[in-house]
């Protein structure tokens, strides 16, 4: 009987190597860097990873606890990410891994987070209004609805909110300048209320410039 388990450990270290490394983990892809939050908020959340020497990523996020292949999974080249339409004081998972292409992906690392608690005292912008236009420039207006200051964002329409171009600024009207032609943007504000953070983001005001 000894005999025979010697045989058949053995026979496990050479067909198996008997490890109890996880079967999806590849060695020719590594893993991201840690992830650090750079902007937290009661409803988003900024971050940013390690990156190495790769150029594609893999980020999937849901409620603490949830189950990997049940959350919002995002492909990116991006070295930071932007998630928002999250709930306040909530906390949230995020796993992160490598796209190596045809190497495959990497093991995933993991981050956990608690946005905040919202800022009823931080006014969202309003009634976002068209100033002037131009065929370089878009001028737009807000409601400041008792706030002083406040932080633009805008892109190309279609554009994802933490990676277009942002302005502080503490006038509620603003001219963009050095646009294209003939295209069209989405534009948001949200009041900077210092200490107590950011607003909601206002609703997009979408506009193309003239041609």
């Amino acid at each position: 009987m000894i005999k025979k388990l010697i045989l058949l450990a053995a026979a496990c270290a050479f067909l198996f190597g008997c490890s109890d490394d996880d079967d999806n983990s590849n060695a020719n892809c590594p893993k991201p860097g840690e992830i650090e939050a750079t902007e937290l908020n009661s409803a988003s959340v900024k971050f940013t990873w390690g990156i190495g020497d790769q150029t594609a990523w893999q980020y999937e996020y849901g409620l603490a606890g949830f189950g990997l292949g049940t959350g919002t999974v995002v492909g990116t080249s991006e070295t930071e990410a932007f998630i928002d339409g999250l709930d306040a004081a909530t906390a949230y998972d995020i796993y992160l891994r490598t796209n190596c292409g045809s190497d495959g992906f990497s093991d995933y690392i993991q981050y956990q987070f608690v946005t905040t608690q919202a800022s009823p005292s931080c006014n969202v912008p309003t009634d976002l209004f068209l100033a002037d236009l131009g065929t370089q420039f878009i001028e737009i207006g807000w409601a400041e609805n008792n706030e002083t200051a406040w932080e633009i964002e805008y892109g190309e329409t279609g554009f994802e909110l933490g990676s277009g171009t942002v302005i502080p600024t503490s006038e509620s009207t603003f001219r963009i300048e050095g646009l294209e032609p003939s295209t069209t943007y989405e534009i948001y504000v949200r009041a900077n209320c210092g200490s107590e953070g950011f607003s909601e983001y206002s609703e997009a005001l979408v506009i193309t410039t003239n041609g």
